[in-house]
């Protein structure tokens, strides 16, 4: 890595979601199992308002509230909620998420695992807690949760396992890619099923599709002598090219897809022309922020600041060497950052949920990083959907009129704004 690469560190504060954010995906990711959260009626509060509109769905996760009665107590007993789990949702696995106020009241959880495990159905401990682990972080605590039922590969079995939860879609697309390249695959960690777990040894390639995984990639690698591709994220056109090159370097095949990355860049040309010369600033929400400033910078914008939660210089080395030149700042400082943004103005302010709105509200365009997290846009695939969430953003602010009205910038009247009408 070039060691023009400079990353500050600010150790700032962080206004993200915690780890039991991940529930959202991976239970319905993971198809046979159950998400057992142990917190209080926050935590309660946080999902149902977060996953609300799956509430129709029976969703399979649930919170085993404590009461202030429980603090005198051990360990809480849930016995009998696994066993109406068990009966109502007949799952593979359960998970069993720590959060903030139980890791605080010393509740031992790795026991309480175990002690509520059993050969029929298993019940993981995941720590998850906001303490911790940001939202996305924490699927890393459920992959590490899943290895001990990976079985071991042969030594001689080398095909690619897929890390990171994506949606069906997108990962049938990078089944056939890989069919096409003949690129042999061992599976997908998460699995869709935990019964169907890929198998992992020594000549197993593991191909991250999340930037979020550096633990368990490396754990993974230190017990099962698996070897972890290093190349961009599967993000954009530049990124999806080079993940399928590496990839298939890895498998002695040499792959030429510059007119694939080609013909992708011309599918958005529409909006890179938007993005062509604004000025991008990302602020720490998702862990998502290199690959994504990288696509950015690509399309043809300029990233004046790209800041996440945390950089693993070994997991993140190709992301950061096509940053360089790149403001990076790790855990930021969200003071220094306002003052920053007030004075260079950015076209585009890459935010979280708590501090989108408040920015918008000084007038930038801003807009949600927890959206990505959900999004369809691995792969060639993914491309357009993208690119896409990046200018739509900034179309939405040119159709509005300017804040003309002085009564209004002082919050004294209804805007002058132009008013769009949506039907449906």
């Amino acid at each position: 890595m070039s060691s023009q690469i400079t990353i500050i560190r600010e150790d700032g504060t962080y206004f993200g979601f915690c780890g039991l954010a991940c529930v959202g995906w991976l239970y319905q990711k993971i198809k046979d199992s159950f998400f057992l959260i142990l917190g209080t009626h926050t935590c309660a509060h946080f999902l149902q308002n977060m996953l609300g509109v799956m509430i129709f769905a029976r969703p399979r996760f649930g919170v085993a509230l404590i009461e202030e009665a429980d603090l005198s107590k051990h360990q809480p007993e849930l016995r009998d909620l696994i066993n109406e789990i068990q009966a109502d949702h007949k799952p593979s696995v359960i998970f069993l998420l720590s959060s903030c106020s139980p890791e605080v009241m010393k509740v031992e959880f790795e026991g309480l695992a175990q002690s509520l495990s059993s050969a029929e159905l298993p019940v993981l401990y995941v720590p998850a807690s906001g303490l911790e682990y940001i939202f996305s972080q924490a699927e890393d605590s459920v992959l590490q949760a899943l290895l001990p039922f990976c079985p071991q590969a042969p030594a001689d079995d080398k095909r690619v396992v897929f890390l990171g939860s994506v949606n069906d879609a997108i990962a049938d697309d990078f089944l056939q890619e890989a069919q096409e390249l003949g690129i042999p695959v061992a599976g997908f960690l998460p699995a869709d099923h935990f019964t169907n777990l890929p198998p992992i040894g020594p000549s197993t390639i593991l191909a991250p599709l999340q930037p979020y995984l550096a633990k368990v990639a490396a754990r993974l690698n230190r017990e099962r002598g698996a070897t972890v591709l290093s190349s961009l994220f599967p993000f954009g056109p530049d990124g999806t090219r080079a993940f399928w090159e590496d990839l298939a370097a890895l498998f002695g095949k040499k792959v030429d897809l510059s007119q694939r990355e080609k013909a992708a860049w011309e599918r958005i040309a529409e909006h890179t022309e938007v993005l062509r010369g604004k000025k991008v600033f990302f602020t720490a929400d998702n862990l998502m922020e290199l690959p994504l400033a990288r696509f950015v910078r690509h399309a043809g914008a300029e990233v004046v600041e790209c800041s996440t939660t945390y950089i693993n210089r070994r997991f993140h080395a190709r992301e950061l060497a096509a940053l360089e030149g790149v403001k990076l700042v790790e855990q930021p400082n969200f003071d220094r950052q306002l003052k920053d943004i007030a004075q260079i103005k950015p076209d585009l302010v890459i935010s979280t949920l708590a501090t989108t709105n408040p920015l918008i509200g000084q007038g930038f365009v801003a807009k949600w990083s927890t959206e990505f997290t959900f999004m369809q846009i691995h792969g060639w695939a993914g491309v357009g959907t993208l690119a896409g969430m990046f200018t739509r953003s900034l179309k939405r602010h040119q159709q509005l009129g300017p804040l003309d009205d002085a009564a209004w910038t002082a919050g004294l009247m209804p805007s002058k704004r132009t008013i769009v009408k949506v039907e449906g």
